[in-house]
């Protein structure tokens, strides 16, 4: 459960990581061109040739409030082939059921509303468990993995999603991704095995976040973010900070032989970003997407990370509600900010191309 007062901390032992914040305040485009066939739970995937593309959105840390449900009904007609969920859903006592049938309401029952888990939803998250989540929103796309904990899916022949669970412990069991164990041996074989399928981008999505200039430390530790960078995995969406950030594009090399963490090393960026344009290949794009509905927290620009970031939002800047949504072709990932709340105009716009 969050409390009112956390603070930074170094990267923690390979157990499950208290939740620290350092302070809180409270405060498309291409359309989609692939169709969906509903045959029962799960449904089957009908897409359309890769070079049409398709769209999907994604976004995280929900609760049921008038923000949330002005998120879910913007992403409901967003035109959106699915939507990643990023984790932290209900933050309630209520049975998972209700929360899923507030989401169905809006997005309709067989949108694919695909889950993983935050926090909120592991072993100690007190707000429901993810298996129940996964249970009334089964996400209607066939996955390889355990669904709503670590999985992936390929779609349009186009993009391989792989969902993780990092810093959670789910059922007992603690998800570190590191010390080539086998959650990080399962990881980099889903990214290599999309390289060798010949698949144009590999998108990997999870609750919690490495770097930021919001509220949290390396919640997801240095390991992973490492092998992310490494891989030069396309794009990295997150959640957890209550906020919006998109860095610059970043990997390792020769002078760069792991990202510091609450640091700042340029010789990790190879890619400014501060266009919003970014070359695909060179490295990876991480985007945190904190802002489906619960209160946002503060940005602080003078973060020692604050180098690694390109554009961000928060409490205290320009503060929206809203989902990232992104049009994927053969050629480019481009994706937007959707503000779903009027209390600012914030947008953002970026290409991988």
């Amino acid at each position: 459960m969050e409390t009112a007062a956390h603070s930074r901390r170094r990267e923690p032992l390979p157990i499950r990581p208290r939740v620290r914040r350092r302070y809180l305040s409270l405060v498309w485009a291409t359309a989609c061109a692939g169709s969906l066939v509903a045959l029962g739970s799960p449904s089957v995937i009908v897409s359309t040739p890769p070079t049409q593309g398709f769209t999907f959105t994604a976004a995280g840390d929900y609760g049921s409030g008038p923000a949330t449900a002005a998120t879910l009904d913007g992403i409901g007609q967003s035109g959106a082939a699915f939507h990643l969920a990023l984790g932290d859903f209900s933050y309630s006592n209520e049975p998972e059921s209700s929360w899923c049938g507030f989401v169905t309401d809006r997005v309709r029952a067989t949108f694919p509303f695909l889950l993983v888990a935050g926090n909120h939803e592991d072993d100690f998250g007190g707000n429901g468990h993810i298996a129940d989540f996964a249970a009334c929103l089964p996400g209607r796309v066939p996955v390889e993995g355990r669904y709503g904990t670590q999985y992936y899916f390929d779609y349009a022949g186009l993009a391989r999603f792989i969902l993780i669970s990092p810093g959670l412990t789910i059922d007992g069991e603690h998800h570190y991704y590191g010390d080539a164990n086998a959650h990080y041996v399962w990881l980099a074989d889903a990214i290599d095995g999309a390289r060798q399928a010949g698949l144009p981008w590999v998108i990997v999505g999870m609750h919690q976040n490495c770097i930021s200039l919001g509220s949290y430390y390396c919640n997801i530790y240095s390991n992973l973010m490492d092998l992310l960078l490494e891989k030069k995995v396309d794009l990295t969406l997150h959640a957890h900070d209550h906020t919006y950030q998109r860095t610059r594009q970043l990997a390792l090399g020769p002078d760069c032989r792991s990202l510091p963490i609450d640091a700042f090393d340029a010789d990790c960026v190879v890619g400014d970003g501060t266009n919003g344009t970014y070359v695909r290949g060179s490295g990876t794009l991480s985007v945190i997407v904190g802002t489906a509905g619960r209160p946002l927290y503060d940005v602080n620009t003078n973060d020692p990370e604050a180098g690694y970031f390109a554009a961000w939002m928060g409490a205290n800047v320009t503060p929206r509600h809203g989902f990232v949504r992104l049009s994927v072709s053969d050629q480019a990932i481009e994706g937007r900010f959707v503000g779903s709340t009027d209390t600012s105009s914030f947008s953002d716009h970026f290409r991988i191309q």
